[in-house]
This record gives structure tokens, C-alpha cells and sequence, in this order.
């Protein structure tokens, strides 16, 4: 409803200036694959099962802002990477944002540990132990986040990390939801951001 979404654009402004202000982090872009889904695609669907078995399909999730992020423990800022994105889903909650944390091809034994330390998490969590998910999405490097919007399709992608990059991701995440929020409001849609690879 338009009512809900001008809710999550508050608690998303109010998170957002206590998490970018806590955030501080460097690391070293990969390249963008050539085989990623596109700006305005719809990305491949299922996502792995969850902590509970369950099938996780992106097509369950229409209507909410989506973050896709592809982790491995071996990764540091991956592991950086997650508390924050609990934070915002801690802090907007379910109904119009999801994070989905797509774990690649770690061990159980290493899986299982980082997991116990996450357990209060209300991140959505999944595992590819392949690698095909990935492989799916194009990813060959770490930390890897997809930004998908209200009706599904890639609105913004972000590789590796720098000095500015989680404040970047979090505007973008603003400004997919206030696309939203007009939209619902009767304005004209915006047009999505490209994709952005970030730099240190």
C-alpha cells in the first residue's frame, strides 16, 4: 500500500544514516562477468532452500525490494558485509524489503560454523553448494549484491567494496524504494541506475 511504503521510506532514512555512519570497509572489485543478467532483466529465480528446507523463489518476492548478495565464509568483507545487511532488514522489516544471502559452495563443517554465529539473523539465508546459482547470476568474485526492484528485475548490481560503497548501496536502495513510492503515489515510474562495479 502507499501508506506502507512511505512507512519503509522513513525507517529506511532513519537506518540509513546510522548504518553508513558505523560503515568503514576497503576491498579490490573483481570484473563484472560478461554472462550477468542485465540492467532491467529479470534474473534467474530460485535462489537455493533455506534454513528450513524451503525453496527460495524470487518470484515469491514480488512487491518488495529485493538484495541478492553472494558470500562465501573465506570472504572478509563478505563477512562485513552481512551484519549490515541484517541491520537494514532489521530495521525496515519484511513486508517491503528482503535480503537474500546465497552462500557458494562452502564445506558444511565452515557453513554450519559461520551460520551458528548468525543464528539470530533474520537475513534470509541459502546455500548453492554447486556453484551454479552463481554461475547463473555471472559471479566470479566476492562480495557480489544484486539490487532487485518492487517487480523483480535487476536495478542495480555492486561488486567488491571501497571507502563509499556501502553508502552507495544504501542510496540506491532509497532510491529504488522512492521509485516506488511515486509510483503508488501516481507519479511517473524513474528509470533505474545502471549497474555499478564499485572502486577502491
Amino acid at each position: 500500500t502507499p501508506g506502507g511504503w512511505r512507512m519503509l521510506r522513513m525507517r529506511w532514512s532513519a537506518a540509513a544514516l546510522v548504518l553508513v555512519s558505523a560503515w568503514a570497509m576497503a576491498a579490490t572489485p573483481g570484473p563484472a562477468p560478461a554472462a550477468a543478467p542485465s540492467l532491467g532483466e529479470i534474473p534467474p529465480q530460485i535462489l537455493g532452500k533455506d534454513r528450513n528446507g524451503d525453496p527460495v523463489d524470487l518470484g515469491q518476492l514480488r512487491g518488495k525490494v529485493v538484495v541478492v548478495t553472494f558470500w562465501a565464509s573465506w570472504c572478509g568483507f563478505c563477512r562485513k558485509e552481512l551484519p549490515a545487511l541484517n541491520a537494514m532488514q532489521s530495521a525496515t522489516g519484511p513486508d517491503y524489503f528482503r535480503v537474500v544471502a546465497v552462500n557458494v559452495q562452502d564445506g558444511n563443517d565452515e557453513y554450519r560454523a559461520i551460520i551458528r554465529k548468525m543464528r539470530d539473523y533474520t537475513l534470509t539465508f541459502t546455500r548453492d553448494r554447486s556453484g551454479d546459482i552463481a554461475r547463473s547470476y555471472g559471479v566470479n568474485s566476492y562480495p557480489n549484491l544484486w539490487i532487485l526492484d518492487p517487480e523483480g528485475r535487476v536495478a542495480a548490481r555492486h561488486i567488491g567494496y571501497g571507502e563509499d560503497s556501502f553508502k552507495e548501496i544504501v542510496d540506491e536502495i532509497s532510491r529504488v524504494v522512492q521509485v516506488e513510492v511515486d509510483r503508488l503515489n501516481g507519479g511517473a515510474p524513474g528509470k533505474p541506475a545502471p549497474p555499478q562495479a564499485e572502486q577502491t
